[in-house]
């Protein structure tokens, strides 16, 4: 589930599938090729517990359309599947034992299901420090048959959060307190670093809505804080409306930027792409 770059990425969340085909290295890639196909709601439920896939042939529909709609999209293909689905822990790993085994340790105790019902990943970080994601095996299988059922070729499967986190933690933060936004279209996720160390990182349903800015400016806040922080921190936003939320900050005087752009033909700003840090990182 770690995100490593991928010539052709497939995106599915709530409200619809999206895919592009990638070209170059990370930092500032180039897409060849992008494309999407909505879903109607209720037609994929991203959660932790259920099977998210509730109207199979729509998604299988949808998949297939954005496969064939993009350059390479019958070839090797990097699922990213949407936020809320993991349950995530910010570790410090020991000496002496492999980070997977450590988090496999510490993050399946507190799981409301099996223990070995859970598959553990890990994103490496700096300082030693490692983000581990725990999902359902059930609901990776959903999503694992929905996609061969569309005739993709997955060569991997990754997770929306990490994708961005991953290539967020690329960028030079000196030393305060920044504050990353990952929005999807159900859930999100704030990480705080201090000194380039990720001090902090919460997952959060979406308040979607008029007030959602005010209440997310506040989690921000609250995020700072919690990462040892009493002023305004750095703040960057990718995801779905992240342009939307930096404008409603700029008008309520609160800094914020777009935490990407990418070379090419996009039909939205590259910041409202969050899987896209998967060709980044």
């Amino acid at each position: 589930m770690r995100a490593l770059r991928a010539r052709v990425l497939v995106a599915i969340d709530a409200t619809g599938v999206a895919g592009a085909s990638v070209s170059g290295g990370p930092g500032t890639p180039r897409i060849r090729s992008f494309a999407r196909a909505p879903l109607s709601p209720g037609a994929l439920v991203p959660g932790p517990f259920d099977p998210n896939v509730v109207g199979g042939p729509e998604v299988q529909r949808a998949l297939s359309e954005v496969a064939a709609g993009m350059a390479d999209g019958r070839g090797p293909v990097a699922l990213i599947l949407p936020g809320g689905v993991a349950r995530t822990a910010l570790l410090d790993v020991p000496a002496g034992v492999t980070a997977r085994e450590f988090a496999r340790y510490r993050i399946t105790a507190g799981l409301p299901y099996a223990p070995d019902e859970a598959l553990v990943d890990v994103l490496p970080l700096h300082g030693g420090r490692v983000l581990a994601a725990a999902v359902r095996r059930s609901v990776i299988e959903g999503y694992e048959a929905v996609a061969a059922a569309a005739g993709l070729d997955l060569e991997r499967l990754d997770l929306a959060p990490l994708a961005a986190l991953s290539a967020l933690a690329r960028e030079p933060r000196g030393t305060a307190v920044s504050v990353d936004v990952i929005l999807g279209d159900r859930a999100l996720s704030l990480a705080a670093w201090q000194g380039g160390v990720l001090h902090v990182f919460r997952t959060r349903r979406r308040q979607s809505g008029p007030r959602e800015p005010l209440w997310l400016g506040r989690e921000v806040d609250r995020t700072a804080v919690l990462a040892g922080n009493g002023s305004a921190p750095r703040i960057r936003a990718v995801g779905p409306g992240a342009v939307a939320l930096l404008r409603a900050w700029q008008e309520e005087g609160r800094a914020g930027e777009p935490g990407w752009r990418a070379e090419g033909t996009l039909p939205v700003e590259a910041t409202e792409l969050a899987w896209l840090g998967a060709a980044l990182a």
